[in-house]
């Protein structure tokens, strides 16, 4: 039987030596150069759209002796975006009377606000899917989704006059929750 050490020729190679680098979720979606410095060397790398946690960056040749380094990403956390594979989650607040009646939500994505279609009677906790707003597959074609959240927004002071019109609205009957927990 032949032993890894002599029939193997990748077993002859130098050691590949590893080097930790820290991106922000940003520079996951875009792709990015950083700059490494590597036994007094100076090198630009190109950080691929859609790296996460954990992916390894291949730069032949960049270690010491010429042998090949590979950079270990992580990704910081974001204060707007949880991601979960290629998919980004947020929430977006919406108020009341946008959640009953329907309208529009401005909700932040990776490359700017858009405009989210809330439908009449959405619920808090609802999940809307933006599609191909979240992060670039690494390999091959295709990009994740943005999932949002709803969240409503309950004012917690009222006027005096607007107590009394939502007093009113309370006593219909249509604004009691069934025995499903839906609205009658």
């Amino acid at each position: 039987a032949r032993t890894a050490s002599r029939g193997n020729p990748a077993s002859r190679r130098a050691p590949a030596y590893q080097q930790q680098v820290e991106i922000s979720l940003e520079d996951a979606f875009n792709g990015t150069t950083l700059q490494i410095q590597v036994d007094g060397k100076r090198k630009q790398v190109r950080i691929p759209p859609g790296v996460r946690t954990g992916s390894k960056v291949r730069v032949a040749g960049a270690g010491p002796n010429g042998t090949d380094l590979y950079l270990i990403v992580q990704v910081k956390e974001n204060q707007k975006f949880e991601r979960k594979g290629n998919n980004l989650h947020t929430s977006a607040k919406v108020s009341v009377f946008t959640a009953i009646l329907g309208g529009e939500a401005e909700v932040e994505t990776m490359t700017g606000k858009v405009k989210l279609n809330i439908a009449a009677g959405t619920q808090s906790g609802k999940i809307l899917r933006l599609r191909g707003k979240g992060i670039p597959h690494l390999h091959g074609p295709g990009i994740g989704d943005q999932l949002v959240q709803i969240q409503i927004y309950v004012p917690t002071t009222l006027s005096s006059e607007e107590k009394k019109i939502l007093n009113q609205l309370a006593e219909r009957e249509n604004f009691e929750p069934g025995e499903d927990g839906h609205m009658n």
